[in-house]
């Protein structure tokens, strides 16, 4: 009797869950048609934003990049666009398709601010396969960088231009693989 009814209550309890993961799978079909631009999206975010201060990321993404790539997407469609459905969301959110609420999270405890532009630079740092650039006139990025290259076997090195054995330090780590860390760039520099 016991046994049953629990298990009654558990049936009916998964029973009202079906709907709820019938349209999580409807949500993400639809997602899943908008993947491609919205990694080309992400991707040049990634590649491109990180010198770049919040008013002027948000004019590259909504007046250059978005434009380029409807523009590209609409080549593909034969140039009319007409019947053709843009796989790019209206409103993506790069932040939310480069990380987790629980890296973003992670940042922070590890003293990376809250605030938006920092959270972008994490995204940023967290996915660049080189060498990102980021711009930090609070110096906040800098600490929470050597947090988090601070292992031993990540062997951080911390130099800034015009230091006498930079180019020492740099040959040392990229031939190890070491984490490099260039503070205090100017506006331009020097090739």
């Amino acid at each position: 009797g016991r046994k049953l009814n629990l298990a009654q209550r558990l049936t009916t309890a998964l029973s009202s869950e079906n709907q709820r993961w019938a349209e999580n799978v409807v949500a993400l079909k639809q997602k899943d048609k908008l993947l491609p631009g919205d990694a080309l999206l992400a991707s040049a975010f990634v590649a491109y934003m990180g010198p770049f201060t919040k008013p002027f990321r948000v004019h590259l993404m909504e007046n250059v990049f978005r434009p380029f790539l409807e523009k590209e997407f609409r080549k593909i469609s034969n140039g009319t666009g007409e019947g053709y459905t843009f796989p790019l969301s209206q409103n993506m959110d790069v932040v939310a398709s480069l990380t987790t609420n629980a890296d973003v999270a992670q940042w922070n405890a590890d003293s990376l601010p809250a605030d938006v532009v920092s959270t972008e630079n994490g995204c940023i740092v967290c996915n660049s396969n080189r060498w990102p650039l980021i711009i930090d006139p609070q110096l906040q990025g800098i600490s929470w960088i050597k947090q988090k290259e601070s292992a031993p076997e990540r062997n951080l090195k911390i130099v800034r231009l015009g230091q006498h054995d930079l180019i020492q330090k740099l040959e040392i780590a990229l031939e190890n693989g070491y984490t490099i860390l260039i503070e205090n760039l100017g506006e331009s520099i020097d090739a």
